[in-house]
């Protein structure tokens, strides 16, 4: 009988075990987020991969069952546990019940973990394929295939250094940049726009997300931040929340003190409505809505749920139109009703709608409502990381939506415009951060032509 050294007897059991630790997570994944179950098996996959992955730049690295070997160890794998400690808590208590801090860091500190290990796959999976065609090669031909100055190690070099720069960048931006708030100042003219409306200011703030703000003293920045920009209007373009309503609790004084001088809108985003979290019941989950409402009511905002408010500045007239939730794809649910909204009510000289997702913009608005001057919008984040320097513009979030950030522009056959703006977000779910995408505050300035 073939006897193994004590080193493979380690390996196997290593291995053991974090198969059984994948297939724990795959169960709790299966409990704690159903909503995506289809997309549980790809990540099984890729914490097989994550296993692939440790080995090979341990190896790569020359790691022992030393101190730097097990310090290696921990960080690698720090990730996952974390995850799993995380996705434990939540199968015996909702999420929403969680304390803010294993709530956001948790999670946080995992998605930095997996995003820098994603860099590493992108440098060290050519470098298999190289391997694994020379090999090939030398198979078929029966000779040594050389490629001057090219080794699978040039590949692995690579994905250290770069994966080295992604860690560094991704803690900056979740310590610095994730409250770094830029001001985008848009001019917006607007054809046959009575001249009563010149100059009009409307500040746009959208996907807040308190339940992932650690501390109130950066909110207290961005409220001063608008409240020195002497808005007009200010419009909230839904995501107050991540899970729950309670979420605004320690806040409330704080988003009190945004001061507009005619009025302050808001409108429902995905995450307004419970949909991501569990209730012991129906009524529960209805409340918790209900809380929601009564929370605006209590902040003098005022909130469109399908429905519109008219302005008048002296002769002229906005209308301002605020839909539910509504997008196109089906992963969202959909609450909105523009038709609804619009029902019986009349356009005005100015017409604004609220809409939280911006494909509802292409789907529906420019096509079957072209009365709408502007339609703003959120939800995408940017994918809270992309580049807007040096005259390049993108990010992940492109390959998601077609318009992701800023200003879009429809020219109707009537010779008309519809607009669309798309807010970056003043706040950060998942990624406790921001990387090249900064969090936004909107200033539009309604210009008559």
């Amino acid at each position: 009988m073939k006897k193994y050294s004590r080193a493979t007897y380690v390996k196997a059991g290593a291995l053991s075990l974090i198969f059984a630790l994948f297939s724990v997570l795959y169960v709790l994944l299966l409990t704690a987020l159903p909503k995506y179950a289809g997309r549980l098996p790809l990540m099984l996959l890729l914490g097989m991969l994550d296993w692939f992955l440790y080995l090979d730049i341990r190896r790569y690295l020359k790691l022992k069952l030393n101190t730097s070997g097990v310090i290696f160890a921990i960080f690698w794998w720090l990730p996952m546990l974390l995850l799993l400690a995380f996705l434990i808590a939540t199968t015996f208590v909702p999420i929403q019940e969680l304390p803010a801090w294993p709530r956001n860091l948790f999670p946080g500190i995992a998605i930095i973990g997996y995003l820098v290990k994603m860099v590493l796959v992108a440098f060290f999976v050519p470098a298999y394929l190289f391997t694994a065609g020379m090999l090939l090669f030398n198979r078929i031909t029966g000779k040594k295939a050389t490629w001057p100055g090219i080794t699978s190690n040039v590949f692995k070099k690579m994905g250290i250094f770069f994966g080295s720069l992604a860690f560094a960048g991704l803690i900056i931006g979740s310590t610095v940049w994730v409250y770094k708030f830029k001001i985008h100042r848009i001019n917006l003219a607007i054809a046959s726009m009575p001249p009563e409306l010149n100059n009009l200011r409307i500040v746009q703030l959208s996907d807040i997300h308190l339940g992932s703000w650690m501390s109130t003293r950066p909110l207290q920045r961005a409220v001063d931040s608008v409240n020195a920009l002497n808005p007009d209007i200010i419009v909230f373009t839904g995501d107050l929340v991540n899970y729950s309503t309670a979420e605004v609790k320690g806040f409330e004084s704080i988003l009190a003190r945004l001061k507009a001088r005619i009025e302050i809108y808001a409108i429902t985003g995905n995450h307004d409505y419970g949909d991501y979290t569990t209730w012991p019941s129906p009524e529960a989950k209805q409340q918790n809505f209900d809380d929601l409402v009564a929370f605006y009511k209590q902040l003098g905002w005022k909130l469109l749920l399908n429905d519109v408010d008219y302005i008048n500045v002296d002769s002229a007239r906005i209308l301002i139109a605020g839909v539910e939730n509504w997008s196109s794809t089906a992963r969202f649910k959909r609450y909105g009703d523009l038709a609804k909204t619009m029902k019986n009510h009349e356009f005005a000289d100015v017409n604004i709608l609220l809409s939280h997702d911006p494909t509802h913009w292409e789907a529906e608005v420019f096509k079957q409502y072209p009365e709408f001057d502007l339609t703003l919008a959120g939800h995408t984040h940017g994918m809270q990381m992309g580049i807007e320097a040096f005259g390049l513009r993108w990010s992940p979030a492109q390959y998601v939506y077609k318009h992701w950030a800023g200003l879009a522009r429809y020219h109707q056959p009537d010779g008309s415009i519809s607009n669309l703006y798309v807010n970056r977000g003043l706040g950060h779910i998942a990624y406790p951060g921001r990387v090249g995408i900064l969090p936004e505050i909107t200033l539009i300035k309604l210009i008559a032509k």
